[in-house]
């Protein structure tokens, strides 16, 4: 995944506490620097309600095809 990709939330882990449900949709507007990241990627995302998450995981996230 990259900025600019059209993502949907899936929380394969199960927390969504403080995140938008799973299947909800936006666009990866930047990556986040995150310290714990060491085999993942970290991003922020906008989300379509206009709501931002700063700090999501790849692995909570989908990729979109248009």
């Amino acid at each position: 995944m990259k900025v600019g990709d059209l993502v949907e939330s899936i929380f394969m882990h199960g927390d969504t506490r403080g995140y938008y449900p799973s299947g909800h949709m936006g666009i990866i507007v930047a990556k986040a620097d995150e310290a714990r990241a060491l085999h993942n990627d970290v991003f922020k995302v906008v989300w379509v309600c206009g709501g931002v998450t700063d700090n999501i995981w790849d692995y909570d996230l989908k990729k979109v095809s248009a």
